[in-house]
């Protein structure tokens, strides 16, 4: 954006970490020289601590370009992973064909991996940033891992960078068997004013500056604000350069940078002191409110819908059933209706018709009663054995008064009693006022009379 105006070839100040930017100071150049010696030696395990934007990834990206030919290196970005997925990093970015399931899976082929390297006398890098992450299992699991080596030398050389919160974690007891495994380590401390200044021309001078962009005065407040931290001395040179090519000075000053500041700052603000004439006010009070409760809280939509479908397979199997078994269902519903719901004025299906044993000898009789017999409707042997229905008694015409009994004579009456029924023998006194039994026998010999005549 601002390149042409400069007369760059790049942007000088990105966040990137591009390693052809990497400032050699003393501390820099120490560092590499230590940690390239730590990997070509096969020290096993490596340590390289900083505070947040010092520069750790652009250095360990230079350290493997500069290894690259002579180790096999593979980098894990974020060390937040489970056991499993970890090792399927490794392998991964290690080339290594195998499908990881189990811890034997990739113990195996990485233990010939690591024989394979040590026969082309090559060493085998993993770098592990933001090591600050690396929960205690996982420290465990890679730490069993430096045991893959030989007798005479260290197949496998672990670096662990990370912010310097690490070196408390390593300090816990739980860790401490890793802590004595490691044998290098580097602290990268900020920058100082005198370095600042010569980082900022470094960069500027790689991507094609030809002259002094930066005034003495405005390295000065740069180094103040960004207290020698590289990552932050790229953030406020970048937008330096960018106010001053809106505003076409091609020399940054300090005022330029003091504005930037304003920009990138932020601005807290002390809370008031509180006294007594400025209290905060209570929280106000709750109260209970009762739960509402549902009405049927366990029917849910899915009881809902377990309720359709059994509705739905009932109503299919009596719709697709055979039309004998439907008739048979109707036919036993009709009889068990009709046996405990007759129809008023109409004898239950379980009545039977009375036979009198003074007309059991007369042949029309029988034939009547023979074929009321037949006609009659069976009630199923179940509905007797649940409810036996008892016989409908006979209806009887009783007079309101003695008066309108018929009067007859004792002989008349008795001869009539022996013309009807020659087994009955009715013994009467002539004398004797008319019996209101003997009224009752007349009736019932007068009713027995009507269905033969």
């Amino acid at each position: 954006m601002y390149e042409s105006f400069y007369g760059l070839s790049k942007k000088p100040f990105q966040i990137t970490t591009d390693p052809s930017f990497l400032w050699m100071g003393k501390k820099h150049r120490e560092a590499l020289s230590t940690l390239k010696y730590g990997v070509m030696d096969n020290k096993g395990f490596l340590l390289l601590t900083g505070e947040v934007g010092t520069g750790k990834t652009t250095l360990i990206n230079r350290l493997v370009e500069d290894v690259h030919g002579k180790a096999y290196t593979a980098k894990i970005p974020d060390p937040g992973l489970s056991k499993y997925d970890f090792y399927r990093m490794v392998s991964r970015y290690f080339g290594l064909p195998i499908e990881v399931r189990t811890k034997s899976d990739f113990i195996e082929p990485f233990s010939r991996f690591l024989n394979d390297a040590h026969e082309e006398k090559k060493s085998v890098l993993l770098l592990i940033d933001e090591a600050q992450r690396l929960k205690h299992d996982l420290m465990e699991e890679i730490r069993l891992l430096s045991n893959l080596e030989r007798q005479d030398a260290k197949l496998l050389n672990i670096f662990f960078v990370g912010q310097n919160e690490f070196n408390s974690i390593l300090l816990l007891p739980e860790n401490r068997a890793l802590m004595r495994r490691i044998t290098i380590t580097y602290n990268i401390d900020p920058l100082d004013q005198a370095e600042t200044c010569a980082y900022i021309r470094h960069r500027l001078k790689t991507a094609g500056a030809d002259y002094e962009i930066f005034s003495g005065a405005a390295m000065e407040a740069v180094f103040e604000f960004s207290k020698g931290y590289p990552r932050q001395i790229n953030i406020i040179c970048d937008l330096a350069m960018f106010f001053s090519s809106q505003v076409s000075r091609r020399t940054i000053s300090r005022k330029i940078v003091d504005q930037c500041r304003e920009r990138i700052s932020f601005s807290v603000e002390e809370l008031p002191v509180e006294s007594s004439h400025s209290q905060r006010v209570p929280a106000p009070k709750t109260y209970y409110q009762p739960i509402k409760r549902e009405r049927w809280p366990w029917f849910t939509a899915a009881h809902a819908l377990y309720a359709a479908v059994v509705l739905l397979v009932l109503g299919s199997g009596v719709y697709f059933a055979p039309v004998s078994l439907k008739d048979r269902a109707g036919r036993w519903v009709r009889e068990i209706y009709q046996t405990y719901f007759p129809v008023s004025g109409k004898p239950a299906a379980t009545e039977q018709p009375v036979v009198n044993a003074a007309t059991s000898g007369n042949s029309e009789s029988e034939a009547v009663v023979s074929d009321t017999s037949r006609q009659a409707v069976r009630t199923p042997p179940a509905v007797e054995r649940l409810l036996p229905m008892p016989n409908r008694p006979p209806d009887l015409d009783i007079p309101q008064t003695l008066d309108d009994l018929p009067r007859a004579s004792a002989p008349a009456a008795q001869r009539a009693v022996h013309a009807e029924s020659p087994a009955a023998a009715v013994t009467t006194s002539v004398a004797e006022p008319p019996d209101p039994a003997d009224a009752i026998d007349w009736l019932l010999n007068k009713r027995k009379q009507e269905p033969s005549q």
